[in-house]
């Protein structure tokens, strides 16, 4: 795996030479002189011909009860080309990944680092990280380069990569534009994590600079799947976008984030992420989030309010019950000494009340036509009694009106079942 090269350039043996009798000093000390010293290399780069992490890809178990089976053991190992060291273009060298916990999955035709240890009196290869062919984040592959530097050939035939293979060369795909300081990840698909602070000036396009950067002790942690800005400059990395970006989560401490959002009708309940910092926050922003419970209980906590708004519906769906309020302990709803916890009194359902009033007000109806004609007698004379017709008229008439205006206390936004 070491490999040597001499000043040319050109990779060598190690020394070899036929000896013709014992050597003196002088013998030695004239061939260590005119023997021009190598430069030798411990690492080597690989070009990656296949990355085995399909079922497909992973060799048989060899021996034991699983004989046949996937050897899942050699999952994220590579097959590759040495650069310098094969001895033909099939000579491929089987290779582990050098990091057990985090680990860069390389594309096939890119180079990576490798490098040869003895364990255990096995010759055991690894593979590091990517060679930075383009300063591409998508794509740094060379199809056919690891030929090139040897005697092997110098066609450009396609290397026989996998049939579902998809072809991974998006140049729109930008590493990000970061800051003095940060570390960031770059994922090859338009995904990164960022660790960030706005503690730096920023100069706006007018030349000034923006009052809400520059800020100390301004830590912030900016995660992205989907990159949303379309670069027009060759190369020019991008910023994370809160707007354009596919999924967001931002988690800041003193910085504005610019966040364009459904304004809500309450003037005071609107947030004012293009105003201020906000102070400490964490902002998700993508076409759907979800929060799922498997198990227990999800909790929404604030020490002021809690602001639900929505441009369609908002569904608040209980499969045994739904508290407004106070919610009693859990299995207990009634017996509460007066006091201790608020009453717990069920909603009224508005078409089963307003059907209930309505039947009232026909009964009241009923009643008042019935009394309309009511008469008194003295001795054996029936007469009218004075006031009862006219008072009787007068409900009726109301009742009716009332009756128009059933559905008046209605809410057309809240719903209940």
């Amino acid at each position: 795996m070491g490999w040597f090269k001499d000043k040319a350039g050109e990779a060598l043996d190690l020394f070899t030479g036929k000896a013709e009798g014992y050597a003196t000093l002088q013998d030695v000390h004239s061939a260590i002189k005119n023997t021009p010293i190598p430069e030798f290399y411990e690492l080597e780069l690989a070009e990656v011909i296949e990355v085995w992490v399909d079922e497909e890809d992973l060799p048989p178990i060899e021996t034991g009860e699983n004989i046949g089976n996937p050897d899942w053991s050699k999952y994220g190992w590579i097959k590759a080309r040495l650069f310098y060291s094969s001895v033909n273009e099939k000579d491929y060298r089987i290779m582990k990944p050098m990091n057990t916990n985090i680990k860069e999955y390389p594309y096939p035709g890119e180079a990576v680092i490798a490098v040869q240890y003895v364990l255990g009196g096995e010759e055991e290869y690894y593979y590091d990280q990517k060679i930075n062919f383009y300063n591409s984040v998508n794509t740094n592959s060379y199809p056919g380069f690891s030929k090139f530097l040897t005697h092997f050939t110098k066609d450009t035939v396609r290397e026989d990569y996998k049939e579902n293979l998809p072809t991974v060369a998006d140049l729109g795909i930008r590493q990000l534009n970061v800051e003095e300081g940060d570390i960031a990840f770059n994922g090859r698909f338009g995904q990164s994590i960022r660790f960030g602070s706005n503690i730096k000036n920023v100069i706006k396009d007018d030349k000034i600079v923006d009052v809400n950067t520059g800020k100390e002790k301004s830590p912030n942690i900016i995660i992205r799947a989907g990159q949303g800005e379309v670069p027009t400059i060759k190369n020019k990395p991008v910023k994370e976008d809160i707007n354009k970006d596919g999924s967001s989560l931002w988690m800041t401490t003193d910085q504005l984030v610019p966040l364009t959002h459904e304004r809500s009708k309450v003037k005071d309940l609107d947030p004012k992420f293009r105003t201020d910092s906000s102070g400490k926050q964490i902002i998700l922003n993508s076409d759907r989030i979800v929060f799922n419970s498997k198990k227990s209980d999800t909790f929404l906590y604030s020490t002021r309010d809690i602001n639900l708004v929505s441009k369609n519906r908002i569904v608040l769906e209980g499969h045994d019950k739904v508290y407004l309020g106070t919610a009693p302990e859990q299995g207990k709803t009634t017996g509460f000494p007066s006091g201790d916890v608020p009453q717990i009194e069920p909603v009224l359902k508005g078409d089963q009340t307003m059907d209930l009033v309505d039947k009232l007000i026909d009964y009241l109806i009923e009643f008042s036509i019935t009394m309309q004609s009511a008469k008194g007698s003295v001795v054996d004379f029936v007469v009218p009694v004075s006031g009862i017709k006219e008072g009787c008229m007068g409900l009726e008439g109301s009742l009716k009106l009332l009756k128009t205006r059933l559905n008046d206390p209605k809410s057309d936004i809240v719903k209940t079942g």
